[in-house]
């Protein structure tokens, strides 16, 4: 029987090996890392602090009712999450997967939305005033929630090439409180808006094709 030769490996390519596999950055593993009773530990001891919750995988975890003002949620996974009536003012949520989660009833005064994943979320009666909302998905659910002077777009003036806005085809703002809210450039088709308020709120060069206007005032 024949013996294959096993070809020598080269010296660079077992250096170059050895520099991915150093480069390679760890996976970490979040899923499921804190139940509920978890967090609310964790909550008890920064007291009254701001949580820090970036990363963190908190998919289909029920957080209603907490008291999670000032959190960072920077790139959490929250996918089906529960956070109905939490406060949440404040909460940072830039670049969070936030599809399908539940968020009716929250305070979220001067939270901020950049570049979430929104498909599917529940913010009805939730309270928006002041929020960032820079993300985007279809059918979220803002029906009766507070906007006001929620920033979903950006002054003409300091757009680029590419403007930075909200993208939420087919949403819902039925009954919604717009007053003063910044839609300019937001991706709103097949929006509906019947009884929203929308006072003093800028939609321009909103794209609003196929939406139902029918506001309040």
């Amino acid at each position: 029987m024949k013996l294959l030769k096993r070809r020598p490996i080269s010296r660079f390519a077992f250096i170059v090996g050895a520099l991915l596999f150093v480069a390679a950055p760890a996976r970490v593993v979040f899923a499921g890392e804190l139940s509920r009773a978890q967090l609310e530990q964790k909550l008890a001891e920064t007291h009254g602090k701001p949580i820090d919750l970036a990363n963190l995988d908190l998919s289909g975890v029920d957080l209603s009712g907490l008291d999670l003002h000032g959190a960072d949620f920077l790139s959490a996974k929250l996918v089906g999450a529960k956070l109905g009536k939490a406060d949440l003012s404040g909460a940072n949520f830039t670049r969070a997967d936030l599809q399908n989660a539940d968020f009716s009833g929250s305070q979220m005064k001067a939270a901020t939305l950049y570049a979430a994943l929104l498909d599917g979320a529940n913010f009805a009666a939730a309270d928006l005033s002041d929020a960032r909302i820079i993300g985007g998905g279809k059918r979220v659910n803002f029906r009766n929630a507070k906007l006001i002077g929620a920033d979903l777009g950006a002054d003409p003036a300091n757009q680029g090439m590419v403007p930075v806005r909200a993208e939420l085809p087919e949403a819902n703002f039925d009954g919604a409180n717009l007053t003063r809210a910044n839609l300019t450039h937001a991706v709103l088709t097949d929006a509906t808006f019947t009884g929203a308020v929308v006072t003093g709120a800028r939609f321009d060069y909103a794209v609003l094709d196929g939406s139902n206007l029918s506001v309040g005032r």
